[in-house]
């Protein structure tokens, strides 16, 4: 038995075999459970991942959509177009075609800071259409005053119209019975054609003949007219001016005065007036009614300073005298119209700057102006804030017998009517260039005289000049008479020979 225990066996060969498999096998088997447990516990987790991966995917498509909608363009997600931005079919190159295309001037590069800059550039446009409305709305209370004075001086030219009108009844009651003569005739005309059955076209023929005659007699009952209206201005000399200030006070020693307007009423220096008798018939009538001209030389807010230009001696300027001038007037801009050759100091040169000198040293505007050409130098046409029509010199185109110059008179002549027949219709006065500059208290500065200018002033009144030189001299001759101031003895006036130089003669001879 002892014996037996001690050899090894199949039994115990299998047997170790057979624990050394199972060991084997048990060492895999929980080799196998252990990859198998973990490999499950990572599908899990892979699962949990994925399960969560998709939720976010969906809440990214889904946010994706949104976006896609908010931007507005149809486009499916698959459309996003990365790394396409000028394909306009897909959302990136639609959203830069976008901002290109609304975005302008103010296109940023992305959507939040072009809409930024819209909105900045929209504000900016808001608050300019504010400011021009405001603006507009100022226009129209000023347009609505202009109104308000046009209407003012249409009723006073109503008014001026219906103190002419007897007289101009009376050329109506004649008109009348001459087209009451014409009617008669007219009616026997037609009473002719119809017993000769003349054709349809004949009749109409007829009528319009009697309807160009009938033009006719209007346009002179329109003639007629003007000139009444005329003669009744040159009789009464209408006006409707109002005086510009007072005279306070005046010092003949110094020949100053004060007046009862300044700056506050933007008065400048160097402003001009006429002046008019405390008991006027109105400023602004003629030039007659003018006592004095004055310029103003200082300013204070409520005051003024002038110096006397001009004035007559027999009717002195005493305190309560008024000022006026077309130019200016306390808070407003008046216009003018000007046409025909302007000399001012007539002197024979043309004054055109001196007279725009004037105008704006005044504060008032020149709205037409016609050049010494013909042509125009501002033509706005007269409107209701044209003041006055001033006519300079009007040339008369017979007068030359040089071409051109008779192109440029009929130029100037044409439009003196045309400006003439615009004053009437806008109700403008019309006045000649001496009665405005004594309007405005202006005072002629000429001092020397200019040879050749035979029609002015300062001529000389002996002798004869030549033409050229040699030419036959005219007579030269004096009056004889030698001047008090050379007579040492002052004995009496002494008389000259009357003999005149031979250098002073034709061909150097002398006499």
């Amino acid at each position: 038995m002892a014996a037996s225990t001690g050899r090894v066996t199949g039994v115990h060969i299998w047997l170790f075999f057979f624990g050394t498999a199972w060991a084997v096998f048990t060492g895999m088997w929980y080799m196998q459970l252990r990859e198998r447990e973990e490999l499950v516990a990572s599908k899990v987790a892979a699962e949990k991942i994925a399960a969560t991966s998709t939720t976010a995917l969906k809440s990214r498509l889904e946010e994706l959509e949104s976006l896609l909608s908010m931007i507005g363009h149809e486009f499916d997600l698959g459309q996003i177009g990365v790394g396409e931005p000028g394909n306009k079919t897909k959302v990136i190159g639609a959203m830069q075609h976008d901002i290109d295309t609304y975005g302008g001037d103010v296109a940023q590069p992305n959507y939040s800071t072009t809409i930024v800059s819209l909105r900045n550039e929209l504000d900016n446009v808001a608050t300019k259409r504010d400011q021009v409305q405001g603006e507009l709305a100022q226009m129209q209370n000023e347009y609505r005053l202009l109104q308000e004075q046009n209407e003012t001086r249409v009723q006073g030219f109503e008014k001026a119209t219906d103190m002419a009108s007897s007289d101009l009844q009376d050329r109506i009651r004649t008109s009348e019975e001459t087209i009451a003569e014409k009617d008669s005739e007219l009616t026997e005309t037609r009473a002719n054609l119809a017993e000769v059955q003349l054709e349809k076209e004949q009749e109409q023929e007829a009528f319009a003949q009697q309807l160009k005659s009938m033009q006719s007699d209007i346009v002179k009952l329109n003639a007629i007219r003007t000139r009444l209206q005329e003669r009744l201005d040159e009789i009464e000399h209408i006006s409707f001016e109002r005086p510009d200030g007072t005279i306070v006070n005046v010092n003949n020693s110094t020949q100053l005065v004060w007046l009862n307007i300044g700056s506050r009423d933007n008065l400048k220096a160097q402003t001009t007036f006429s002046v008019y008798d405390k008991n006027n018939k109105g400023v602004g009538r003629t030039s007659e009614d003018i006592k004095a001209q004055i310029e103003v030389v200082k300013v204070w807010p409520g005051r003024a300073e002038a110096r006397i230009l001009k004035a007559d001696i027999y009717r002195p300027i005493t305190p309560g005298d008024v000022i006026y001038s077309p130019l200016w007037e306390a808070g407003r801009t008046f216009s003018f119209s000007f046409v025909g050759f302007i000399d001012l100091d007539g002197d024979g040169i043309y004054d055109r700057d001196l007279l725009h000198d004037l105008v704006t040293a005044n504060g008032a505007e020149i709205d037409n102006e016609v050049g010494d050409d013909g042509e125009w130098i501002i033509h706005r046409g007269i409107n209701v804030n044209t003041k006055f029509l001033v006519v300079g010199e009007i040339p008369d185109p017979s007068t030359t017998e040089r071409d051109d110059e008779k192109e440029r008179f009929e130029k100037i002549t044409t439009k003196n009517l045309e400006l003439t027949n615009e004053a009437r219709l806008q109700g403008t006065r019309k006045v000649n260039l001496n009665d405005f500059l004594a309007y405005i208290g202006y005072k002629s500065q000429r001092r020397l005289y200019i040879p050749g200018l035979s029609n002015k002033g300062f001529v000389l009144k002996q002798g004869a000049r030549s033409t050229g030189v040699n030419d036959t001299i005219g007579r030269r001759n004096s009056t004889g008479k030698v001047s008090e101031i050379f007579n040492k003895k002052r004995t009496g006036q002494k008389t000259s020979t009357g003999k005149v130089s031979g250098a002073y003669s034709a061909g150097g001879a002398g006499k």
